[in-house]
């Protein structure tokens, strides 16, 4: 029976250590969902005050089109702003997950500059994946950029969750 305690405590202390790291791990995706959410506010807040209501007076008019590169862009203006919100956003949401998101893990030591162009690497993939989204959809389609945005969120935050939780913020 001596024997057996120490199995049975080894066990329940194992069992243990795996139920806390799934809540952890939960717990991470919840605050990866608030900070991805607040990301997506200030993009609609930035993307509303540069496109529609032309906060920066120099860019062309609405429905301007234009040839680029090999492809007929039919709203310049919608895609600047676009261009504009992106990086805004990047720097909140790095700063968000950095001091919230991913502040319990014990993450592999890499300097704060490191991870931030780690960070910017992976999440450009994302913002071209949104911005590449949204533009298609709204230009391409006619849906209004209200509606094409989460669309590109949602597949945005698939890629970004995974580099993040796996690469950049990943446990040692």
């Amino acid at each position: 029976m001596d024997e057996a305690s120490p199995v049975k405590q080894g066990q329940l202390q194992s069992l243990w250590r795996f139920v806390r790291l799934q809540a952890e791990s939960h717990s991470a995706f919840v605050r990866f969902a608030l900070v991805g959410g607040s990301g997506f506010l200030l993009y609609q807040a930035v993307l509303f005050l540069v496109y529609d209501i032309g906060l920066i007076w120099f860019l062309p008019a609405k429905n301007t089109g234009a040839d680029i590169v090999f492809v007929d862009h039919g709203d310049v203006r919608f895609l600047l702003a676009s261009l504009v919100a992106t990086p805004v956003t990047l720097v909140g949401v790095f700063t968000g997950h950095n001091l919230w998101t991913f502040r319990n893990r014990a993450a592999v030591h890499r300097p704060l500059w490191m991870r931030f162009v780690q960070f910017v690497a992976t999440a450009s993939i994302g913002a071209v994946i949104i911005t590449v989204t949204v533009n298609v959809l709204t230009v391409q389609y006619g849906l209004y950029h209200f509606v094409a945005l989460p669309i590109g969120v949602a597949l945005a935050g698939v890629w970004d969750w995974i580099w993040y939780s796996r690469f950049i913020w990943r446990r040692t």
